[in-house]
C-alpha cells in the first residue's frame, strides 16, 4: 500500500498511520482499500490507488459504501 492511500485515510478519517494500518482492507478487485474509524461515529472511506476516494459516515453500511463506489460515485 502506497503511503499516499494512508495519509489520504488519516487526513479523512482523523485517525494515525497505526489505525490505518489496523482498519484497512485491500479491495484488489477495484485497486482500491477499505478504511474505517472503528469508533461510534467514525466513517469509512474507500481509497483506489489513482487518488480517487469516496468518504462516508458511520451511518451507511460497508455494502451501501462499497456500491456507491462502484456505480462511480466519489468525493
Amino acid at each position: 500500500m502506497d503511503d499516499s492511500i494512508l495519509r489520504t485515510a488519516m487526513d479523512v478519517l482523523k485517525i494515525s498511520m497505526e489505525e490505518a494500518k489496523q482498519y484497512s482492507k485491500p479491495l484488489p478487485e477495484l485497486d482500491a482499500f477499505y478504511f474505517w474509524k472503528p469508533t461510534r461515529g467514525g466513517g469509512k472511506v474507500i481509497i483506489k490507488t489513482n487518488g480517487e476516494k469516496l468518504a462516508a459516515g458511520s451511518a451507511l453500511s460497508f455494502d451501501k459504501v462499497l456500491s456507491a463506489f462502484q456505480d462511480g460515485k466519489r468525493n
